[in-house]
């Protein structure tokens, strides 16, 4: 029995001592595996992680050869790894073989949906062909799965969106409505880094097919004109007008019949101690403008119109209501240029009580210096405790005539 004991006991030391190297080769291998892919391989021959290594390190280096025969070496262990046909097209790229890289790198995006090298190598490829919609779809994959990317994408998709044909495949894929679409519309509109011409394109083709929300394009309006592109905000703003709009009025919705739509329409800013609404009154045929003022300092009332008037003679008519209106200086309507100009011309104070009356306030639009003007109901009274308004006014048939 004592040698039958000592025979076992020697198998199973040995038995031990394999399964003890078999596991310091697993460690060795691991943490060899991307620094010394060739030292991981003596200790664990068919290691994946080593192989792939051996073969980006060889593509690195400039040895196809070797790149192409590590990437076999792979695939043979593992026929799904996608990354080993990814190393094989770069190397038939390397070799002149355009096609049979492109195949191969498909196959390796097809195999590692999450490989964002393959989605790059591809959309910069089929890019190269001109083939737009096809880089676009593996800009969106690589934008889906890491997002971060945006931030260098962005200002790449927005020089490449000044080519027609870019921005409408761009617009088309917006109109999926990928996670990333609010910022490349931002990015495209963006007052230092954005193309107008290219946000043209991209957003007027979206507009086209009914691509852009009312929030969207008023922002888009907003842009432009903050970039001083009046001509162009109006023509886009006229354009979306439904029905039939051959000659708008110079001050559009002056009775308030339609709610404000942003764009050359009746803009309202919330202004903390004042409320606006737009409600039908006694003595009036449809909606006024009713301003409710609480008593709190304001400098502006939260009312205003943005026009697009030609240098010459106009006049500005309306009918006012009011009661127990008060503050310092009176209330005031002031037309400003969009520059240097500014200020064009002012009302009388609106102030105390009083019933439906008409008033008209004479103007020039000076020949230089006002692309575009804003209509405003200010209160022109000094910042200070002065500055105090309260009361009600309210306000029906606004309109300009040269």
């Amino acid at each position: 029995m004592r040698p039958l004991r000592a025979l076992v006991a020697i198998a199973g030391v040995a038995m031990l001592s394999f399964a003890g190297w078999r596991v310091v080769g697993m460690l060795v291998a691991e943490r060899e595996a991307m620094q010394q892919p060739g030292r991981a391989l003596a200790w664990r021959q068919a290691d994946p992680q080593a192989l792939l290594a051996l073969a980006e390190s060889r593509l690195q280096q400039g040895d196809l050869d070797g790149a192409e025969a590590a990437a076999r070496r792979l695939l043979a262990l593992e026929p799904l790894q996608g990354r080993a046909f990814g190393v094989l097209a770069e190397a038939a790229e390397a070799r002149g073989d355009a096609g049979r890289a492109l195949r191969l790198q498909a196959i390796a995006a097809a195999r590692a949906p999450r490989d964002i090298r393959a989605h790059a190598w591809l959309a910069q490829r089929y890019l190269e062909r001109g083939d737009h919609a096809a880089a676009l779809g593996h800009v969106d994959r690589i934008l889906r799965i890491a997002p971060a990317r945006a931030t260098t994408l962005e200002p790449v998709l927005v020089k490449l969106a000044s080519d027609r044909a870019f921005a409408l495949a761009l617009a088309e894929v917006l109109r999926q409505q990928p996670p990333w679409r609010e910022g490349m519309l931002a990015a495209l509109q963006d007052p230092t880094a954005g193309d107008p011409v290219a946000a043209g394109m991209v957003l007027g083709a979206l507009l086209h097919g009914g691509g852009l929300s009312s929030a969207e394009r008023a922002r888009w309006l907003d842009g432009l004109i903050a970039r001083k592109r009046w001509g162009e905000a109006y023509a886009r703003w006229a354009g979306m007008l439904s029905g039939d709009h051959e000659r708008l009025p110079l001050l559009y919705n002056g009775d308030f019949s339609g709610e404000p739509a942003g764009g050359f329409d009746w803009r309202v800013t919330r202004v903390a101690g004042v409320l606006i609404a737009f409600e039908p009154v006694a003595g009036s045929e449809g909606p006024v403008a009713y301003l409710r003022f609480l008593g709190r300092r304001v400098g502006a009332s939260g009312l205003e119109h943005p026009l697009l008037l030609a240098p010459g003679s106009y006049r500005l008519h309306m009918r006012m209501r009011a009661q127990a209106l008060h503050s310092e200086s009176g209330l005031q309507w002031q037309i400003a240029c969009d520059g240097p100009v500014n200020v064009i011309a002012r009302s009388e104070p609106v102030d105390g009580s009083f019933g439906w009356r008409t008033e008209a306030l004479s103007f020039d639009i000076p020949a230089s210096g006002c692309p575009g003007q804003w209509l405003r109901l200010v209160n022109p009274t000094p910042e200070g405790a002065a500055q105090a308004v309260g009361g009600e006014l309210w306000v029906d048939d606004m309109r300009i005539d040269r």
